[in-house]
């Protein structure tokens, strides 16, 4: 959570057009490939209404678009537009670099013991079918 809020902070101060924690959310839901309203509300645990009124505001900064899926027309899948998909790799980016630069005051011993760290909690949540509980 700290890493998290260091880094919404740091994205809210240096954004031309700031993103609530929320709506980097979603776009990076929805960069993952395109979602439903409904998919997009499970996975971020939050009521229809909430997700669509964010999903609108990042439709109206053409950020998002709405298609009708092939296969089941009566669905509307979520989507980035190019420009979506450039706000989301300069977010990515510029994530990247706060965190590298709060990093780098660390010694060499201290970012071999997070880089290690790291990957214990990475196998541990990446296989959720042994660790589930």
């Amino acid at each position: 959570m700290l890493l998290m809020r260091s880094v919404s902070a740091h994205l809210r101060q240096t954004s031309k057009q700031p993103l609530a924690p929320a709506q980097l959310g979603t776009l990076l839901k929805i960069g993952a490939g395109p979602c439903t309203l409904s998919e997009l509300a499970r996975h971020q645990a939050v009521s229809l209404p909430t997700v669509s009124r964010s999903v609108d505001m990042l439709a109206r900064r053409g950020w998002v678009e709405r298609t009708v899926d092939d296969t089941d027309r009566r669905q509307t899948l979520l989507g980035l537009t190019e420009q979506g998909r450039e706000v989301l790799v300069d977010v990515k980016a510029r994530a990247e670099q706060h965190i590298s630069a709060k990093l780098s005051s660390m010694s060499a011993r201290d970012q071999a013991e997070l880089v290690n760290a790291a990957g214990l909690l990475a196998g541990v949540f990446a296989d959720r079918s042994k660790h589930s509980g």
